[in-house]
């Protein structure tokens, strides 16, 4: 293992199961479809979520079982804390983490599922990694994977490279991505809502889905449409599966969740938040 990798595992406490994340309740339901490793940053610090707006206040980052929250915001910041500290060698390691999650499923599925952007909003699409020859030949000795040895404008292009069905995918918040860069990645953004930007023209003019949170009941009906600035926009069910690269393409369809609840929520901040 090349030793700036050894060493920021060492001083985070990193092994190999506390880097990706594979039991995300969201990516599970679309397991049988694409299997999708998770990188869990902490929202909201140290740059992660830029264009926050009312989705801050209902951040699913406090989500889930209160019993193991404590241990999960503390390891969530580690990796915030190494990210920024110490970019270079998080990429690596990000790397190297990618392939051994991928070594026993990429020659069996058709498709394999990442997003880097659990709970952060990063340009992942322009996070520069380098691959020295160390890198490539552990990763080629322990996984199988033959990774491309160089400088890359996107720790995504040495991945998808080397990984043809690896499909990164996120929701964002941001419209200051670089789209030409995505595509050419393959990696596919869906848009969403609660952003202090305009990320519903955004969807528009490049012909991306709205991701978007609607107040109703667990088991409510969905409607089939919406109307968004006067438009009808069709619907689609994003409980259903948290596969994004699989919705409809086209033209911007509005992909409603209904609302998580969270820690302290309250009717104000849900109107702020969801869809009307």
């Amino acid at each position: 293992m090349p030793a700036d990798i050894r060493q920021i595992r060492i001083q985070y406490r990193f092994t190999s199961s506390n880097v990706l994340t594979l039991t995300n309740p969201k990516v599970l339901k679309s397991e049988i479809v694409a299997p999708t490793a998770v990188l869990h940053l902490a929202p909201k610090y140290r740059g992660s979520c830029p264009a926050a707006g009312s989705c801050a206040s209902l951040c699913l980052n406090t989500a889930g079982n209160p019993a193991y929250l404590k241990g999960k915001l503390q390891r969530r910041r580690l990796r915030s804390d190494a990210f920024a500290d110490h970019p270079a060698a998080f990429t690596r390691l990000l790397v190297l983490e990618v392939c051994r999650f991928v070594s026993k499923l990429w020659k069996l599925q058709p498709v394999i599922g990442l997003r880097l952007n659990g709970t952060s909003d990063f340009l992942w699409e322009q996070v520069p990694v380098e691959i020295c020859q160390d890198l490539a030949d552990y990763c080629q000795a322990k996984f199988g994977v033959t990774l491309p040895v160089g400088r890359f404008s996107s720790l995504l292009e040495p991945l998808v490279t080397a990984i043809p069905n690896l499909r990164p995918y996120d929701y964002t918040k941001r419209t200051d991505r670089n789209w030409r860069a995505a595509d050419r990645l393959g990696y596919h953004l869906t848009m969403s809502h609660g952003s202090r930007s305009d990320t519903f023209g955004t969807a528009v003019s490049q012909g991306l889905n709205y991701a978007a949170a609607i107040d109703l009941p667990r088991n409510a009906t969905l409607p089939e449409t919406v109307r968004v600035n006067g438009e009808l926009f069709a619907t689609l069910d994003g409980d259903v599966t948290d596969w994004r690269p699989g919705d409809a393409l086209g033209q911007t369809h509005i992909v409603l969740l209904r609302i998580k609840r969270t820690p302290g929520q309250t009717p104000e901040q849900r109107r702020a938040f969801c869809i009307a």
